[in-house]
């Protein structure tokens, strides 16, 4: 698919999605659910799809008024499969400019993209789970460059550590995902320390790539177990550093942010 270009005389185009939109959307996302709801679907399920779907909506509702849209899941660029062709890629967040009719034939601008990954804090300790988390955003960042060799732009990734401490007697670990390897049963403070550690773990190992930033929301209580949600946001991702690791060769300095 060919990346098309604004017609002649077009304005300006809109500004990109920032790291900012990113975190603003991810905490009025939290605040969103009903007491309780998010700790019964990070125990229940694979977070990032909830979360990315609010956050996609809440985008949505900040873009309103503007020539951009909010893509869920977005197939509007083709990337270089594994055998050569070209295959649709999937986005989990996509910020579009919305087109006139005489452009549909083309894809449209993109002002920025997001991929979400969830990893439990109890999974994100280690140096060898730690270089686990960055070659899965790494190997993200890697596909968000289309068959044509055009980097998108303002590509982002959120990281996503959900974290669940045992708050009652009675757990209902029959209907949690994986039950007790999700649970930490240990002291608070204990428990607060593994979370530290996990964000700061892949907080750092992000910050290789572009700048980073970090939040946290509380996901209130259910099944007998308290839940938080802290994340850490990457990008935007310059583009020599895609370049970087989409030719394997050493990356380049990374201003702090």
């Amino acid at each position: 698919m060919t990346m098309g270009h604004p017609a002649r005389g077009a304005t300006e185009p809109p500004p990109s999605l920032t790291a900012q939109l990113l975190d603003d959307c991810l905490q009025s996302a939290g605040h969103a659910y009903a007491p309780g709801e998010l700790a019964y679907l990070a125990l229940t399920s694979q977070i990032e799809n909830p979360i990315r779907d609010r956050v996609a909506y809440q985008l949505h509702l900040r873009l309103q008024g503007t020539r951009l849209d909010a893509g869920r899941e977005w197939t509007g660029v083709d990337v270089e499969g594994e055998d050569g062709t070209r295959v649709a890629r999937r986005l989990d967040l996509a910020v579009v400019e919305r087109w006139g009719r005489h452009s549909r034939r083309c894809a449209p601008p993109v002002h920025g993209v997001a991929e979400f990954k969830a990893v439990r804090t109890s999974h994100a300790q280690t140096t060898g789970e730690l270089t686990r988390v960055y070659k899965l955003v790494t190997g993200d960042i890697i596909k968000c460059v289309s068959a044509g060799g055009l980097v998108l732009r303002a590509i982002h990734a959120v990281v996503l550590l959900p974290h669940a401490q045992v708050a009652r007697r009675t757990v209902a670990e029959h209907v949690i995902k994986d039950g007790l390897k999700l649970m930490w049963t240990g002291s608070p403070c204990q428990a607060d320390a593994v979370r530290e550690n996990a964000v700061a773990g892949v907080a750092a190992r992000l910050a290789r790539i572009g700048p980073v930033r970090t939040g946290m929301i509380d996901g209130g209580e259910a099944l007998g177990m308290h839940v938080t949600l802290p994340y850490v946001i990457l990008g935007p991702v310059a583009f020599e550093t895609v370049d970087a690791l989409t030719n394997k060769w050493e990356l380049p300095a990374v201003t702090p942010a």
